[in-house]
């Protein structure tokens, strides 16, 4: 005689989860773009998004946009004393095959909600670890007080 095995609330997700995983040699492979922005005021997240989205959209239309299949993973703002502008680091997850064509669009990106911006490409990274890593090493690297010569 069989058991009836009932699948109650969260454990649905899991048999689901764990039936629908592909092997690493199914997956689509992704890359990491590391970005900043630099900006006359703070930018919210969404904002950004939406620009990111209406500039891919514009240039390659919408089966450009669906192949290339991006997301923005984090976005971190901050403001530099120096310059009084703000600042932002973000990772863009992009496919493997179609980097050259996000990056064109971030290129093409130079306001935000009548804010004038400008977005420069940092690195690009295989690995999620690798670009979180660069992101948190730039903060730093740019929280750091800057040396002055003195003769």
């Amino acid at each position: 005689m069989k058991k009836k095995v009932e699948c109650k609330g969260q454990n649905k997700f899991y048999v689901l989860h764990f039936t629908l995983l592909l092997p690493p040699t199914l997956r689509e492979r992704k890359r990491y773009i590391v970005f900043e922005v630099i900006c006359e005021r703070e930018i919210a997240k969404r904002e950004l998004v939406d620009e990111i989205n209406d500039a891919i959209y514009s240039l390659y239309g919408d089966v450009g946009a669906s192949k290339s299949r991006i997301w923005l993973i984090d976005y971190k703002k901050k403001k530099d004393e120096d310059t009084g502008t703000d600042v932002g680091v973000g990772i863009l997850r992009c496919a493997h095959d179609k980097v050259e064509e996000v990056r064109a669009a971030l290129a093409c990106i130079h306001s935000v909600n009548e804010v004038r911006i400008g977005i420069r490409v940092i690195k690009i990274s295989g690995s999620i670890k690798g670009a979180t890593r660069l992101t948190k090493s730039f903060l730093e690297k740019s929280s750091k007080p800057k040396h002055q010569i003195s003769n």
